[in-house]
């Protein structure tokens, strides 16, 4: 044991790492689920990594930017920083262009209030702007702590005298403290990794193992892209440097820095062979070997490409997550992103996660897979030095080559090798990444726990044909010994059949626990929704139970009991229309677009005067609008409870929530003049409230609580050793 101890600490660190993964995955593939609490582990590891980020990005700014001359930094600002943002405008487009190579996998899942839950607005002040430094570095505002600290960093330039040095001295001093720590906590990271990855392995399911390949493909082939096409393309399209040299001069620094995880080490590497190259085409003066030694160590405390590629981690959460980034955000991501890479990944994913509203719990997935796809970025970091070092000494010895035709083959040829790129890892995960198994199988087999006789009709009784029978009160059905409730069928996940052929549904369980409350049968007989009145006039059944929305234009003709549920007014459309019904402003803009209604009939008056641009059709059920031929509806309003539900059988549409009207209530319906059914419903259903039945049937059927039984995780301690049930 000691033996084995001494050889895991002699291993590098990346090793180490390495290590400390495929030992946690094999614990979480023979412990199962009972190893899920070391995920506290992992987190705590990580909180700890980010400890000194925040000040190690202060004062390693100010400290390394005040250092400068003058004319070095007018050099730098000027001339590498052009062309620094340049390569990060490439960097982020290809990034920003690889989620179209996920492979498409259609989801869908119960009614979540995070669904309809409104996105915070982003404080662009408070993120870019720090009018109050101390409490940006307090919030965890990073963009706008780096300006802070480039703002003090320039501003020290012009200073001269002792002082000037002795704040250097400072922050350098600063800086290397805080290096230290991250250091010694460097060494507790595989502990972190080997829990994490104890945890994923023994909770995590399949599906999701294989999301996950689709985000490590995705990134390998990112970087793999940028660091032996893009980058030398351009560097051979704009220099004399031709890309099998490119190639040949980093090939050294690739290697070790892919090896070892480092490139710091490689520096003055990078130096010498630019230097090398330059001379060989007679493009190196003193001047410029001056600024390849100045620029490389300065270039490097900056973020590079190889950092901006883990912002792909962000819109892959999106993505796994069923919610993906939307193209408006990716501007505001890509800034912030870039500022927050000044520091640590560690801060600036979750950073990123919070700014487009992803769970913070991905982070996780992120860092497990971390020490991993840091080889490859590596490998883009070195080879983004090379590029903005050769580019920048070209330019300054005027041997920059901007001729139109090469810059357009250029763009033509990383566009198409971008374009090649996307649909081969997009057909190719999507022969082996497939959709989850049909999700309408949990909601289809749901049932209700009859507590009393039931009887369905599926015949619709017709007024003014059907024998009509006198209205009952409480005491009559009491009397009969069966109660008749009204039904919409295909109300789902009111009243609706499952895959048994019974009628189940929340107010079909709400209506049979009436029933035995009431110490009688209960019998469902459907009807139309424009026929109700009529229908609880002619005693057809005594009350409507089926996730009635309380319409103004019923109320002279019928008698509402106390809502029931407060219901979200949303849009359910086909996935790829979702966003552009999530804004006020999108939805107005519209052309040709045909909404869809069931009831509501007075908020679609309201509606149509809001969207002129909008043509509403009412409809007689919403399974019209799910079960369409062709695109005659482009949406339907709806509840995002009912929608979610008929997600689950049509997991090729989503909700969005409206802004316009955000909720309605629903309520069960008797004839005007019962007074007597009326009263007794509204006081059973406060005591169903406040006992909690009520919300258990709400969580059963809304939500999806206990809808399905959960499988214990494969492990091999429960299915190959049968150690433990």
């Amino acid at each position: 044991m000691t033996l084995v101890l001494k050889k895991l600490l002699a291993m590098t660190s990346s090793t180490q790492m390495l290590v400390a993964m495929f030992v946690g995955f094999a614990v979480g593939l023979f412990f199962g689920e009972s190893v899920g609490w070391m995920s506290s582990i992992g987190t705590s590891v990580i909180l700890l990594m980010q400890m000194t980020v925040l000040p190690y990005i202060l004062v390693s700014l100010v400290g390394g930017i005040g250092k400068l001359k003058r004319a070095t930094a007018s050099l730098i600002f000027s001339r590498a920083g052009v062309i620094m943002l340049l390569l990060w405008g490439v960097g982020l487009l290809v990034v920003a262009l690889m989620p179209l190579s996920f492979p498409f996998v259609e989801t869908a899942s119960f009614f979540s209030t995070s669904s309809i839950e409104p996105a915070t607005a982003i404080d662009y002040f408070k993120l870019y702007i720090p009018s109050n430094p101390f409490q940006s570095m307090a919030e965890g505002y990073v963009p706008a702590m780096v300006i802070f600290a480039i703002a003090m960093g320039l501003a020290l330039i012009g200073m001269e005298g002792d002082n000037k040095l002795l704040i250097i001295n400072f922050m350098h001093t600063c800086s290397e403290i805080f290096s230290k720590i991250t250091q010694a906590l460097v060494k507790v990271l595989p502990i972190g990794i080997f829990a994490m990855s104890a945890s994923a392995a023994g909770t995590m399911g399949v599906d999701e193992f294989a999301s996950m390949q689709v985000y490590l493909i995705s990134y390998f082939v990112l970087c793999l892209l940028l660091t032996f096409w893009i980058l030398p393309w351009i560097v051979a399209s704009l220099t004399p440097v031709t890309f099998a040299q490119a190639l040949r001069i980093s090939k050294s620094s690739l290697v070790t820095a892919f090896a070892t995880g480092n490139i710091f080490i490689v520096i003055p590497v990078i130096v010498e062979e630019c230097k090398q190259i330059m001379r060989e085409h007679q493009s190196l003066s003193d001047d410029a070997e001056t600024l390849v030694e100045i620029l490389v160590p300065i270039a490097f405390t900056f973020p590079n490409i190889g950092k901006l590629t883990v912002i792909l981690f962000v819109l892959f959460a999106g993505w796994f997550n069923g919610t993906p980034i939307e193209l408006s955000a990716l501007p505001s991501l890509s800034i912030s992103g870039v500022l927050s890479l000044f520091g640590s990944v560690y801060v600036a994913i979750p950073f990123m996660l919070d700014l487009v509203h992803l769970p913070q719990d991905l982070f996780q997935l992120f860092v497990m897979s971390g020490f991993i796809t840091g080889k490859f970025n590596s490998i883009t970091a070195v080879m983004n030095l090379f590029a903005l070092t050769l580019l920048t000494v070209a330019l300054f010895e005027k041997r920059l080559r901007l001729r139109p035709p090469q810059l357009l083959k250029m763009a033509i040829g990383v566009g198409a090798s971008v374009v090649l790129t996307l649909i081969v890892c997009r057909v190719g995960m999507g022969l082996f990444i497939h959709s989850p198994e049909v999700t309408s199988g949990v909601i289809a087999n749901m049932q209700v726990a009859d507590k009393v006789p039931t009887k369905v009709s599926k015949q619709y009784p017709v007024v003014g044909q059907s024998a009509s029978r006198p209205i009952a009160d409480v005491n009559a059905i009491r009397a009969r010994g069966l109660l008749r409730v009204g039904y919409i069928p295909s109300n789902v996940p009111f009243s609706y059949y499952n895959n048994a052929g019974q009628l189940v549904g929340f107010d079909s369980a709400m209506a049979n626990r009436l029933a035995d409350d009431l110490g009688v049968k209960v019998e469902f007989i459907p009807f139309e929704k424009d026929k109700l009145a009529a229908s609880l006039d002619a005693g057809f059944f005594d009350i409507a139970m089926s996730g009635l929305a309380m319409d103004i234009e019923q109320m002279d003709k019928l008698s509402y009991v106390e809502p029931v549920l407060l219901l979200n007014l949303a849009i359910a459309t086909k996935d790829h229309k979702v966003n552009s019904f999530k804004r006020n402003q999108s939805i107005k803009a519209m052309q040709d677009t045909t909404i869809a209604y069931v009831e509501h009939s007075d908020i679609i008056e309201d509606a149509k005067a809001f969207y002129p641009n909008l043509k509403f059709i009412k409809i007689k059920g919403y399974k019209d609008f799910f079960r369409q031929k062709g695109d005659k509806y482009d949406a339907v309003v709806i509840s995002a409870e009912a929608g979610s539900a008929w997600t689950l059988f049509f997991p090729g549409y989503g909700i969005a929530p409206l802004e316009y009207k955000a909720k309605y209530p629903i309520a069960y319906a008797v004839a005007q003049d019962n007074q007597s059914l009326l009263n007794y419903v509204n006081n059973w259903q406060k005591l169903r409230k406040v006992d909690g039945h009520q919300q258990r049937l709400y969580n059963y059927w809304m939500l999806g609580q206990g809808a399905s039984e959960p499988e214990p995780r494969w492990s091999i301690i429960r299915d190959v050793l049968h150690w433990v049930d």
